[in-house]
């Protein structure tokens, strides 16, 4: 059964009362109900010249009649009119309550669908008029035209902005665009970049056809647009070009910023296209609540913070550029300690590493004044429950110094509520500190065991472990039946040493303990003597403590056999000196005769005699 209008069709009927109309036949130059079809509806009136009733009738071509099936208006405040005797017509038409028309603005009323429309489908699309919508059939969606007739919108698969072009120079189909600000609330745009900052790289989509300079157009943000497309590869993703309005299929890689356009679909300078979902590579803030994988390497410019208990990395070697390294440096108190005391917002750590020598230290910090106009919220901290306490300091975001190495940092500069108070406690921490290894020697040795160097606060030593079964954590317990000191191998050792040291030193700047050097027997003496500088040692020779061979004369009561051997004979004021085959007789260092080899003797000085010389 289906809903029938036709033109001209009235007829009359005698019937009484408000039961069916029996139809009595077509009225000159009009068509019968006939028209309508055998069980289907259609819109009728009826009237005696009088009363009136407009409904929706069923018409069987059995017996030529048309049932009552919907009464919509009537004399009878709209219900079946009660017919008297007398002829009445019958004619097909439009209710009013069911008629679409133009209002006097053009406006179109009564557009209501019971479930659906039926848009007519075509080969080809049709001729642009903004607003027009139709069904694309070469697209499978429905579509419409805007104010750019080289663009046809098509529902639930492009998404498009519409923009003003305030760059200075046309902006080009295909050119990816970030946001620049607004003009007359129409979002203005220019060329993306991934070379310059965050900002100029956050593309939010391609433009779909040229935007003149001080001109509106539209942005795909989501869904294919049209452009040359002969310099990417169909199937390769697309990013946001190092060069101002250019797109590359790499995504630029540090220190420029990548943002993912989409994917190329057809490479083609007169038919490609580009499927657009971007994706920003590049954000402010990062956070995962679950577990994350990096399949390539990540390199993190600022500092590195991990909570936890125990940091695991399967790489065969760190390497660090710092000249230290730091141990137990961490957040004294952190995020897991920080207490929050109100009913306002939660958003501020403890943190820093303590440097204070007092134990069980207590930091508060409460907000005292809410943001007014420029300013943002204030607070006050204190360590001795704000007896005493700090002037008002402006939160900002960032680690904020308390004392003694410890700061706040709110995540939020305003939105707080007065009072709110963050606390934690800090204390000295003096534990054993070092480097730990696996070690596992398999089913000889010592099996599965740690070895390991670390500071022992217990003796304030340095100390080597070549076997410990126990995860080194805290304090290292020597004392444990596993533990076993570590033997050291070096090179050289330069400094004091304490205990037992086996092997050969190169050099000592002295001895651990002065040693003395002594002599014995017919020569004796003795000196101390460290090694840290030169000894003389004193003999003394005992006298006849020892027998000549022949070689020796003793001074007195011996006799001298063979021949004496002497340049110069000492006799105290007289020597006698042999040179060139004479003896030269001196007296006090001058000579006072010669005898020479023929037995003259010569005298230098005059001669004195008190005999006769012949």
């Amino acid at each position: 059964m289906a809903l029938v209008i036709k033109d001209r069709v009235k007829e009359t009927t005698t019937t009484t009362g408000t039961g069916t109309y029996t139809l009595a036949g077509a009225e000159d130059g009009f068509q019968s109900f006939s028209a309508i079809g055998n069980g289907n509806t259609t819109y009728y009136a009826v009237t005696d010249g009088g009363d009136w009733e407009v409904g929706i009738g069923t018409y069987t071509a059995s017996g030529t009649t048309l049932a009552r099936t919907t009464i919509l208006s009537s004399s009878n405040s709209n219900n079946p009119v009660s017919w008297s005797a007398g002829e009445k017509f019958v004619f097909v038409t439009q209710p009013s309550s069911k008629a679409n028309y133009l209002d006097a603005d053009g406006n179109v009323t009564g557009t209501q669908f019971d479930e659906y429309l039926d848009l007519k489908t075509a080969s080809s699309n049709p001729s642009h008029t903004e607003g027009r919508v139709f069904y694309d059939q070469t697209r499978d969606s429905l579509a419409y035209y805007n104010s750019d007739s080289a663009i046809t919108v098509h529902t639930g698969q492009d998404s498009l902005l519409r923009v003003y072009n305030d760059s200075g120079s046309t902006i080009t189909a295909g050119t990816p665009v970030y946001l620049t600000g607004e003009s007359s609330s129409i979002p203005t745009i220019a060329p993306a970049s991934a070379s310059s900052t965050v900002e100029v790289s956050y593309a939010v989509g391609v433009v779909s056809t040229d935007i003149a300079d001080s001109s509106t157009g539209f942005v795909v943000t989501g869904g294919i647009v049209f452009f040359d497309t002969s310099s990417l590869t169909a199937g390769e993703r697309v990013h946001v070009g190092v060069t101002a309005g250019t797109l590359q299929e790499a995504a630029p890689s540090y220190p420029y910023f990548a943002t993912d356009i989409g994917l190329c679909l057809v490479s083609s300078a007169s038919g490609g296209c580009v499927y657009v979902e971007v994706e920003h590579h590049t954000f402010e803030v990062f956070r995962v609540t679950g577990n994350s994988h990096f399949d390539a390497d990540v390199i993190v410019d600022g500092d590195l913070t991990v909570n936890g208990t125990q940091t695991i990395t399967n790489s065969n070697n760190i390497s660090l550029s710092g000249a230290f390294n730091y141990f137990n440096s961490g957040d004294t108190i952190g995020e897991s300690n920080t207490t929050h005391t109100g009913t306002g917002l939660d958003d501020a750590v403890l943190t820093g590493h303590y440097k204070g020598t007092s134990s069980n230290k207590t930091f508060k910090v409460k907000i005292t004044t809410l943001h007014q106009g420029q300013d943002e919220d204030f607070f006050r901290w204190s360590t001795d429950n704000f007896t005493t306490q700090s002037a008002e300091i402006e939160i900002t975001g960032d680690d904020q110094a308390l004392e003694d190495g410890i700061s706040v940092k709110f995540n939020a500069t305003r939105g707080h509520t007065i009072n709110d108070i963050w606390s934690g406690t800090a204390s000295p921490v003096n534990v054993d500190t070092g480097i730990a290894s696996n070690r596992n020697t398999g089913t000889s040795g010592v099996g599965y065991t740690h070895v390991g160097a670390y500071f022992d606060v217990s003796t304030n030593y340095w100390t080597f472990f070549d076997e410990y079964a126990p995860e080194p954590t805290g304090t290292i317990d020597t004392g444990h039946a596993s533990f076993s000191y570590g033997t050291i191998k070096v090179d050289a050792v330069i400094g004091n040493l304490t205990g037992n040291v086996t092997g050969t030193a190169s050099s000592a700047s002295q001895l651990a303990n002065s040693r003395t050097i002594s002599l014995s027997g017919d020569v004796t003496g003795s000196v101390s003597f460290n090694g840290s500088a030169d000894a003389d040692i004193t003999a003394t020779v005992v006298n006849d403590s020892h027998t000549h061979d022949t070689r020796y004369v003793q001074k007195s009561g011996d006799t001298m056999t063979g021949t004496l051997n002497a340049t110069t004979v000492d006799f105290g004021d007289w020597t006698i000196t042999e040179s060139g085959g004479s003896l030269y007789f001196a007296y006090s260092g001058t000579n006072k005769f010669k005898l020479d080899s023929s037995g003259t003797l010569s005298v230098t000085n005059d001669v004195q005699t008190d005999q006769t010389i012949t």
